[in-house]
């Protein structure tokens, strides 16, 4: 498992005399369910960026408690220029070299602790920063992945670590060795089947969107629609616009509540790809999903599911009885390992679903 830094009160500017300014805001070091904290020291860079010319204009050194759960940030008093009116928040673990991204481009290299930036605010006013935070990592092949997502104690609209363990696995599927590929066979060929021209892809509880982007950024020729309640529908929003997709590659957003009867009709069109990153933690909505995916894939009986999880309960298994009961098999499997501070074992599981149907052409 990973920590996330998030602000439990986001960054403010206080015009002191003399033109002095003081930065302050307040962190936390935690797990994507924001259930537990990080339990060893770590040693933090915060950075002051000008947010229009993303330059450095102040920076300090702190360290994050072992046994702590917040952890206050002061920056100056100090002067800044005149021309500066914007300014953002940067914290990251001094561990990892200074480039704004985490990289998830190798495994060895993704961070323990995932930095992230603020929103602008402004130097002379004494109104914090919106309440959401810019996380950015570095794929393959030099493509950064903005991805902004909400801030605080609530775990809602965050990303998750299945949702790191996704964009890590379609990118093997995509770029890797051959050895990466043929651990997930089936989704290397859909993904990068030579026929095709348009991969059509729909993802399900999508949250901030960091799966379907990736996929979009890293595939050219990608139709990729995320769905989500409409609470979710502002932030995805937010992250399409500022995605810098692949070539001929596109990216919208369409509400969908699972317990909808029937679907929308914009769901009648087929489809190849069906992503679900961390959706069976919610036993209750279980029979919800599996029914969507179940029409989903009677209308695109073709149609690859690709599902991860970190199982948090063993409930979790009547997932994959319904999936079962409901014709969905599983073609393949994969476990991914995101690195942990303590030595307790914990995995991602990531697997390829298809109606049994279709075995005999898989």
């Amino acid at each position: 498992m990973v920590y996330y830094v998030r602000f439990l009160k986001t960054p403010k500017a206080q015009v002191q005399k003399g033109r002095q300014v003081l930065v302050s805001a307040l962190i936390t070091i935690t797990t994507d369910l924001g259930d537990d904290f990080l339990a060893d020291d770590a040693s933090l860079e915060v950075r002051l960026l000008d947010a229009t010319k993303h330059s450095v204009l102040h920076k300090i050194s702190c360290q994050w408690q072992a046994g702590k759960r917040e952890l206050p940030l002061t920056l100056g008093p100090f002067r800044l220029i005149s021309t500066c009116a914007s300014l953002r928040l940067s914290v990251e673990s001094s561990t990892v070299e200074y480039t704004y991204c985490d990289r998830l481009d190798n495994p060895e290299s993704i961070p323990v602790v995932i930095s992230g930036r603020s929103a602008a605010f402004d130097a002379s006013s004494t109104n914090p920063a919106d309440k959401l935070i810019e996380r950015r990592f570095q794929l393959c092949r030099g493509i950064q992945l903005p991805i902004w997502e909400e801030t605080g104690n609530a775990f809602a609209r965050h990303i998750w670590d299945a949702a790191l363990a996704t964009v890590i696995c379609l990118q093997r599927a995509i770029f890797g060795a051959s050895e990466q590929k043929s651990a997930m066979s089936h989704l290397s060929e859909v993904l990068l089947h030579p026929a095709r021209q348009t991969l059509r892809v729909i993802e399900l509880g999508c949250g901030c969107g960091i799966v379907g982007i990736a996929l979009a950024q890293m595939l050219p020729q990608c139709a990729v629609t995320l769905t989500d309640l409409t609470e979710a529908a502002e932030i995805a929003m937010r992250n399409i616009e500022q995605a810098h997709l692949a070539r001929g590659s596109t990216v919208n957003f369409d509400v969908l509540d699972w317990d909808q009867d029937p679907l929308p009709n914009q769901f009648d069109r087929p489809t190849d790809i069906i992503l679900v990153s961390d959706c069976t933690y919610n036993v209750d909505s279980l029979p919800s999903l599996v029914r969507v995916l179940d029409v989903l894939t009677g209308r695109s009986p073709g149609a690859l599911i690709l599902v991860a999880a970190k199982r948090r309960h063993d409930s979790e298994a009547i997932f994959f009885d319904l999936m079962r009961n409901a014709n969905l098999v599983v073609l393949e499997e994969n476990r991914f390992h995101l690195p942990m501070a303590y030595y307790a074992k914990e995995s991602i599981e990531i697997y390829a679903f298809r109606r049994a149907s279709m075995e005999a052409y898989a």
